[in-house]
């Protein structure tokens, strides 16, 4: 199935998932997500985003097996249609919601975009990631878009840009924040520096 060879970052889970990035590594640090490693990181299939969000939805304790059996579920290709449903007992029953099947297609789409248009190259700005084919930073449309540039100017300043590439590398930088950058609105999990305050002279 796609959605399970689909791999994501942890910040970009949680982007995807529209959830705190300090969900996610609990989720790991008990189990309940299984990534993958590459290069050193783990990676996250789509599917293993998409039981965050259900576990979420439920809002139940679940035992760690049945929570198994809801991530094979979700690994297969029938639980993307909603309303399908998946008895983890003979008083429950769990059933695939639009939410969650949209979460799988956000990650289904963004990944294709992500690996069709964000380059890394090292000879190129430094390896700063750029549209793939050009010098533009991936930050540089990411800044533009959300200060409001509509996609019309930017086909203007940038026609050699494909304007699907525009939404991607929105999504791109806010799972790929530069150091010290503040965190997303949702993102409980990088808590903002305080000012020390100073001793008073002669303390």
């Amino acid at each position: 199935m796609a959605s399970v060879s689909i791999l994501l970052t942890r910040r970009e889970a949680a982007e995807i998932g529209r959830v705190p990035l300090n969900a996610i590594d609990k989720a790991i640090e008990q189990g309940v997500l299984k990534p993958r490693r590459r290069a050193g990181r783990p990676m996250l299939p789509a599917n293993e985003v998409a039981l965050l969000v259900l576990l979420r939805q439920i809002d139940v304790a679940l035992p760690i097996k049945a929570k198994g059996r809801l991530r094979r579920w979700l690994a297969h290709p029938q639980p993307q249609v909603v309303g399908a449903e998946l008895a983890i007992s003979e008083a429950l029953r769990v059933a695939m919601t639009e939410d969650v099947a949209q979460t799988i297609e956000r990650a289904e789409s963004y990944v294709r975009l992500r690996d069709l248009y964000v380059e890394h190259n090292p000879a190129v700005m430094g390896g700063e990631p750029v549209i793939r084919g050009t010098r533009v930073p991936v930050r540089t449309i990411a800044s533009l878009m959300e200060m409001g540039e509509t996609p019309e100017v930017l086909r203007e300043d940038y026609p050699h840009i494909p304007e699907e590439a525009y939404s991607v590398a929105v999504q791109w930088a806010h799972a790929n924040p530069r150091r010290g950058r503040p965190a997303r609105p949702w993102d409980t999990s990088t808590s903002r520096p305080t000012r020390r305050r100073r001793a008073p002279q002669g303390a």
